[in-house]
């Protein structure tokens, strides 16, 4: 099966027929744009109806619409097209021959155009010569021509010879459907499916070709949704493609294994196939977002404690060669000898009081060089205290995330994985915000990941990654009562301190661990010290045309601190 959602040429037709006394004469009201590859044609007299556009690749659709919702900000290019259309009425309507290209002839010398076929269909609004005026899309041509309609079903044109040779030719051949299918490339896909079908039961393909050909040209239709199940009661997770998703306007023998579902028109059951699919879409687009987030965390538990295992076994070994090297330095200081970055000293620990070398830093007396070495032992010491529960704590967020993907694997509604996406928030396995975007069908959404800190006086820090990011941290995330930090005159991450009791002012040792991250996290942070601009969220701007990260602010003080990447506890790490 092809990956786009190809709307059958025969249903298209049917479909067109449909729609055809409904709209002509209708004045056109306007284009509303539902998302960004889906829209509505809004007719301004009763009965009021509305035309469905889906051109996204997995939903290829055109049908009659009822009680469809539109959005409450326009778009630049539905206002447009409207502009264009308002208040012209359809004078006709009529399918391209040999193609899935609608027409709505409207007044005045412009049309509506619905490229239904390909990878990339499209809507374009042209004028009487056929140039592109808008699109919702960027058109490869600047003219869209006006062919004649296709000819009707049982036309000379319509039994084309190719097709009636390939039923004849191959009335015996076990895959005839296949060869149906690749030969009759403007015919109807599903049609010839049929025939196949039938034909490999044993009767015989021409009888079959002019009964159904006969029905559709007659209009003698008995409309359907096919479905993998009741399409009432069809779960989000279902997979649905073009081959077990679709209408037709005939009953199909050679839809095994799928729900008929009678409808009263073809435009009836076009939209409800919509409806399944945008269903289907939204929760596909939801759950790989989920899983990837999920994935990545995993990927970074597993990498973070491969760095602190190794952490550990380093500060094992080396910590009491470190206080063995110190003392041995202070011991031995009368009678050390320094060359370069060595000192000779006796080795008290040795029975035969033999001469070793230590590395000291040259620059460095050997008093000093002697401290080092204790804080450097010191150190290994807290490492070999705090990792084993830093890693035990790793340990279990690793359970806890592959539980969340075991769980997430059984869901099967958009329901379902809003409750697992709050459950991780809440128990911070997710440490990310949801880029607050129009819903869009095929469009998975976005998670932007911040570091969360803690101050050591309990206030919560997020800093941002990207300017991109930073942008959406601090004018979608952060709350107008939110400390924002930036490091001054150079890029670096913005930092918000949440403000959930909106104090008046935060305690200055909360204020200076966050500016100490803002200056870690910026170009700056090999400075001994940096400026630091503090201010309220509320007095952040953001200028026309400025890029991403970039801001102005409306007012603010400064503080200079040494720039430090752990004055808190990273949280969950």
């Amino acid at each position: 099966m092809r990956p786009e959602a190809v709307l059958d040429q025969t249903v298209l037709q049917a479909i067109v027929d449909e729609m055809s006394p409904i709209l002509t004469g209708q004045a056109l009201d306007d284009v509303i744009q539902l998302e960004t590859h889906r829209f509505l044609l809004r007719f301004a007299e009763a009965p009021f109806p509305r035309v469905h556009v889906g051109i996204h690749p997995r939903l290829t659709t055109m049908h009659l619409a009822r009680g469809t919702r539109a959005p409450s900000a326009p778009t630049e290019l539905a206002v447009g097209m409207t502009r264009e259309v308002h208040g012209r009425r359809v004078t006709r309507i009529i399918r391209l021959a040999g193609d899935r290209v609608v027409r709505l002839e409207l007044e005045a010398g412009r049309a509506l155009v619905i490229e239904l076929m390909g990878r990339a269909p499209n809507l374009l609004l042209v004028d009487g010569e056929g140039r592109v005026l808008r699109s919702a899309r960027t058109a490869q041509t600047e003219l869209r021509g006006s062919a004649a309609p296709d000819a009707p079903p049982g036309s000379p044109e319509w039994e084309s010879v190719t097709f009636k040779a390939a039923i004849a030719g191959l009335a015996k051949d076990e895959r005839l459907e296949d060869r149906l299918v690749r030969e009759w490339h403007g015919f109807s896909s599903r049609l010839a499916a049929e025939i196949g079908h039938r034909a490999r039961g044993g009767e015989d393909p021409w009888a079959v070709f002019a009964e159904l050909s006969g029905r559709i040209a007659g209009g003698d239709w008995s409309p359907n949704l096919y479905s993998p199940g009741d399409p009432a009661g069809l779960a989000e997770s279902t997979p649905l493609s073009a081959g077990n998703l679709f209408a037709y306007m005939l009953p199909l023998t050679s839809a095994e294994g799928l729900t008929a579902t009678p409808m009263r028109t073809v435009n009836e059951a076009e939209e409800a196939a919509t409806v399944c699919m945008v269903r289907h879409l939204a929760f596909q687009s939801q759950h790989q977002s989920l899983t990837g987030l999920l994935r990545r965390e995993q990927r970074r538990i597993t990498a973070l404690k491969s760095v602190l295992s190794a952490e550990l076994a380093q500060a094992a070994s080396g910590g009491e060669e470190d206080r063995r090297r110190g003392e041995l330095i202070l011991a031995g200081m009368h009678a050390a000898r320094k060359e370069g970055a060595l000192v000779r000293v006796v080795d008290h620990y040795d029975p035969e009081a033999r001469l070793v070398e230590v590395p000291i830093d040259p620059r460095l007396d050997l008093n000093e060089n002697a401290q080092r070495y204790f804080k450097s032992a010191r150190r290994r010491e807290r490492t070999r205290e705090l990792l084993p529960q830093r890693i035990e704590a790793l340990e279990r967020r690793h359970l806890a995330v592959a539980s969340a993907q075991t769980r997430i694997a059984g869901l099967a509604t958009g329901a379902e994985l809003e409750d697992l996406e709050r459950d991780l928030q809440a128990g911070r396995l997710v440490k990310a915000f949801r880029r607050t975007e129009r819903a869009e069908v095929g469009r998975k959404p976005q998670y932007v990941q911040v570091r969360e800190f803690r101050t050591s006086d309990g206030f919560t820090v997020l800093v941002g990654r990207t300017g991109g990011e930073n942008d959406h941290l601090t004018f979608k995330v952060a709350g107008a009562h939110d400390l924002w930090l930036h490091a001054a005159g150079v890029p670096g991450a913005h930092v918000i301190v949440r403000n959930p009791r909106r104090l008046a002012a935060l305690p200055d040792r909360a204020v200076l661990e966050a500016a100490a991250l803002a200056a870690w996290f910026s170009k700056g942070k090999n400075e001994k010290e940096l400026d630091v601009h503090v201010t309220w969220k509320r007095h952040v701007r953001k200028g026309k045309g400025m890029s991403p990260g970039m801001v102005m602010l409306k007012r603010h003080r400064t503080v200079r601190v040494a720039p430090a990447a752990r004055v808190s506890t990273l949280v969950d790490d």
